[in-house]
């Protein structure tokens, strides 16, 4: 007789150097993983999913994640309830999109497919990412830019208290890279009037895309703002019934699977933003290599990849997701998907 068994195991993660961005925020994180494990006549499975509830995004706790999950396990166990009605069980974050993460796994191991069939996706290609250079002190911003070296497409974090440094930064790096292809994240860390400031400079140092550079309460000012560069929405951005909002005031929209609540919301979010007109980024938030794959899915219908996340943990599940040269690879099947 089949039977399937839920599990839910939290992780605290490590980052091998500290990872600072606006307003003085240092990264850390738990991770919440759902495992599938079912035994049939055909054979044994296992699904997995992850999510990162990240609290200075959610202000839901990894507690609170745990406790979502828990509370639809004994429905995934007896099979009374189907995908849809699982999912609706649960509010976007990190629980829905591990649990999601989780059932695609498992029904492309079921079927014996590679899930992109099952996604109806194109088939997964190499994918240059973004490597991030963090808003670290100047000894450590040296040392990010020293081993980004083999890498084309460079994620700069701005945001700091001080203007002044935000713009040795971003002339130190170009200094350093004048090959590079630069992205700017500010994470809402600046105000309108900084933001008017640095746009020339911006566009002097041919920074190709900018994100977040207001917080919501001032992003009313975007509307209309001469702009030599596309902006997107990252923290102001979350769901499908976001995308009225932000037209008009960002140029796209970063699309990441714990924000909308998984795959598969991401993927009609996507979709939509694409016929839209709107440029579509794929990130994400502190995970393992388990996310990554799942994000990699999506990301194949993106312009900006940001999937650098687990490249800097200092453990990592196996199989892990290789990256050369700023190149991620496909997942291994065991991995997921």
């Amino acid at each position: 007789m089949d039977s399937l068994q839920f599990a839910v195991v939290r992780q605290e993660i490590a980052f091998g150097l500290p990872y600072t961005y606006a307003r003085g925020h240092d990264l850390t994180c738990t991770v919440v993983r759902v495992e599938l494990r079912e035994k049939s006549r055909d054979g044994a499975h296992l699904g997995r999913g992850e999510g990162a509830p990240f609290e200075s995004f959610f202000e839901v706790s990894a507690e609170e994640t745990v406790a979502e999950l828990e509370e639809v396990g004994p429905l995934v166990e007896s099979g009374t309830a189907d995908r849809a009605d699982l999912l609706s069980r649960l509010r976007r974050g990190a629980a829905r999109n591990a649990l999601d993460a989780a059932l695609w796994d498992l029904a492309a191991k079921r079927a014996g497919v590679p899930v992109w069939r099952l996604l109806g996706t194109p088939e997964p290609e190499p994918l240059e990412i973004m490597t991030t250079i963090s808003l670290a002190d100047p000894e450590q911003l040296e040392q990010e830019i020293a081993e980004s070296r083999s890498v084309r497409v460079l994620k700069l974090k701005l945001g700091s208290p001080d203007a002044d440094d935000d713009v040795r930064r971003l002339e130190r790096l170009r200094a350093a890279r004048p090959d590079a292809r630069i992205v700017v994240d500010v994470n809402g860390g600046w105000d309108l009037d900084t933001l008017r400031v640095m746009l020339p400079l911006l566009q002097r140092h041919r920074v190709r895309m900018l994100e977040q550079p207001v917080d919501a309460a001032s992003e009313p000012g975007l509307r209309g703002l001469p702009r030599p560069l596309p902006i997107v929405a990252d923290e102001s951005f979350g769901t499908e019934g976001d995308l009225e909002r932000v037209r008009g005031l960002y140029d796209g929209v970063n699309v990441k699977l714990d924000k909308c609540g998984g795959l598969t919301a991401a993927l009609r979010i996507i979709g939509r933003a694409r016929r839209e007109g709107l440029r579509v980024m794929v990130g994400c938030l502190p995970g393992s290599s388990l996310s990554a794959a799942v994000g990699f899915h999506a990301a194949q219908l993106a312009e900006f990849v940001d999937l650098d996340g687990h490249l800097r943990l200092v453990d990592d599940v196996e199989p892990r997701m290789p990256a050369k040269d700023g190149w991620l690879q496909a997942p291994a099947r065991e991995l997921w998907g």
